[in-house]
């Protein structure tokens, strides 16, 4: 009886550990990275020793804090659970964890540590022998070593591999993982026919309601379908994959995608026209996606900050309201004792007296709380103001970086190498530029110059029929280098080539002058642009308006209102013949 009713308890316990191991599964799969963490970590601290149980907690909350961008945690949970799979002797556990570990090393960068454990994996998976998906993923991480060391042929050997030992078993998450890759290796070794078969196999085997699958599956073929040359049928596959993407979900990532590979194929068949309205809306898809990062940021930033204060109003409310009510008792208290000693006529002259005290008082004491909280909105719309302004300091305008990225693409496709690192050391200082200036608030006047100069420089690229561009100051200015807020003048400067310059046919000339104006600096912008009134207003493909256009827009009242003071920025526009010829931006600088 004792016997069985051990081997009941051993039962009993076992299943509670397969429940609590399918829940954690259950949890991980569907992305509930905060309650995995939660319900982890508690079976944590009531398993303090190496078992089963420890070992399964440890090992999703790796995958928790993977799932909340936390590298170095996820590396330690998954390492400490390796050692507990060792101490069990438990090679199923073994694995799993070898090859979380490989995942998380390539996420952190740590590619010979990962290279070193997909052998380890490898080794076990073979020396075990009885899980063909364990075999097969091992195949895979090597695999994928081998792509990575453009060793193509023994990666595909072992795509190979994997698919012959998986056999008709029911994985097909690692099977399509394993036929993606081997389509990959093909088409590196430019067997695109052979690729757009294996793509298409995958294609198959997904189901027909997993829209977001279905769609990155469809890009990856018409990639495949480009290199083969066979351009109408990949945008035909891209019209499908857009069509799915768009009822999945939209991810803006794959729509750029989309856009780009568009204006490859467009561009190869000769429809010039098409490939520049793709290339128009791969931009703008990315002004998109730039503009979401920024707000989820500021919005983020907004939430903590406004937690904190209101954390902070309610503890000193809730101190003021105890306060009262103890003033509010002893004054009770008085007044009875007044009423009992006093005759009627005292004690009603006293009450008048008291609360006529006690009003004014009170009245006193609403009116500096009311001027407190007067106050306090105004520092948090201060704060707010500020918030925004760094946001939008902090960045560069997406249009300007794709064109950057486009144009030295261009060079190194026409294959003039040294033009393109030209081009991009130039990129690469004036994002440092940006990056230092973004941390001050002022910075000497030559630095700004120096900026300007860097910016308009790469700026005039753009332009087929050239950009002339002037950046100069006043001698005196220039001997005392005076310091000017930073990355002002720039929103001026860049407004001036996005709406004066970048319509007009024939001549466009920027010209950026420093003066000293009754002690104070003064910058002038001066374009020979279509003038204000004539300026386009662009848009997205939808109707939207242009998020890039949009961003210097507020930069540019961000700016003003930080100012002040009337008059610190002056907009004339500019005429010759009685016809628009420009315009000039008088900004005081302090």
């Amino acid at each position: 009886m004792i016997r069985c009713l051990a081997l009941f308890a051993v039962l009993v316990a076992g299943m509670e550990v397969a429940a609590q191991s399918a829940r954690l599964r259950a949890l991980r799969a569907a992305g509930a990275y905060d309650t995995l963490e939660v319900e982890a970590r508690a079976l944590l601290a009531a398993h303090a020793g190496p078992d089963e149980v420890r070992y399964d907690a440890l090992y999703h909350l790796a995958f928790a804090r993977s799932g909340k961008d936390d590298p170095a945690d996820a590396l330690r949970n998954g390492q400490e659970a390796l050692l507990i799979a060792r101490d069990l002797k438990d090679t199923i556990r073994i694995m799993g964890s070898l090859y979380q570990l490989v995942k998380f090393n390539v996420e952190a960068r740590h590619y010979e540590e990962a290279d070193r454990l997909r052998y380890e994996l490898l080794s076990w998976a073979k020396g075990y022998g009885k899980d063909a998906r364990q075999l097969a993923l091992a195949h895979n991480a090597v695999g994928s070593l081998h792509s990575r060391e453009l060793r193509h042929d023994s990666a595909e050997h072992h795509y190979r591999e994997g698919l012959r030992v998986l056999g008709e078993a029911d994985e097909p998450l690692v099977r399509l993982a394993l036929i993606g890759n081997l389509a990959g290796t093909m088409g590196e070794t430019s067997r695109h026919a052979d690729a757009i078969a294996l793509h298409r196999q995958a294609l198959a085997m997904l189901d027909s309601s997993d829209l977001p699958n279905r769609a990155w599956s469809l890009r990856t073929l018409a990639q495949s379908l480009i290199h083969a040359g066979r351009y109408k049928e990949a945008l035909a596959t891209m019209h499908e994959g857009d069509s799915l993407n768009r009822l999945g979900g939209n991810a803006l990532d794959l729509a750029i995608d989309f856009a780009e590979l568009r204006a490859d194929a467009l561009d190869s068949l000769g429809d010039h026209r098409g490939a520049y309205a793709m290339v128009k809306l791969a931009r703008d898809l990315q002004d998109t996606l730039f503009a979401r990062s920024l707000d989820e940021q500021y919005l983020e930033l907004e939430k903590r900050f406004g937690t904190r204060l209101k954390e902070e109003e309610i503890q000193r409310l809730d101190a003021e309201a105890r306060e009262r009510e103890e003033r509010l008792r002893v004054r009770n208290v008085q007044l009875y004792g007044s009423l009992a000693l006093a005759v009627l006529a005292l004690g009603a002259a006293a009450l008048v007296w008291r609360n006529l005290r006690e009003k004014r008082r009170y009245s006193a004491t609403l009116e500096r709380l009311n001027a407190e909280l007067k106050d306090q909105k105004t520092r948090i719309e201060e704060i707010n103001r500020l918030l925004q302004l760094k946001v939008l300091r902090a960045q560069i305008n997406p249009h300007f970086i794709y064109n950057c990225l486009h144009a030295i693409g261009n060079l190194v496709r026409s294959g003039d190498q040294a033009g393109a690192s030209s081009y991009l050391d130039g990129f690469a200082r004036l994002l440092r530029m940006v990056l230092d200036h973004s941390v001050k608030d002022r910075v000497p006047l030559s630095q700004e110059m120096d900026f300007l100069r860097q910016y308009l420089k790469l700026e005039a690229l753009r332009f087929v029929d050239g950009l002339d561009y002037e950046v100069g100051a006043e001698p005196g200015l220039l001997e005392e280098d005076d310091a000017v807020p930073t990355l002002v003048v720039q929103p001026f400067v860049e407004n001036a080539i996005w709406h004066g310059l970048a319509t007009k046919e024939g001549a466009k000339r920027v010209k950026v002058r420093f003066t000293e104006r009754q002690g104070r600096v003064v910058c002038t912008v001066e374009d020979s642009g279509v003038g204000r009134s004539a300026a386009p207003k662009r848009a997205h493909a939808d109707g939207s308006p242009s998020m890039g256009l949009q961003l210097t827009s507020e930069r540019l009242q961000l700016l003003t209102f930080r100012m002040q003071e009337q008059g610190r920025i002056t907009f004339t526009d500019l005429s010759e013949n009685g016809a628009p010829s420009g315009t000039r931006v008088d900004v005081v600088l302090g």
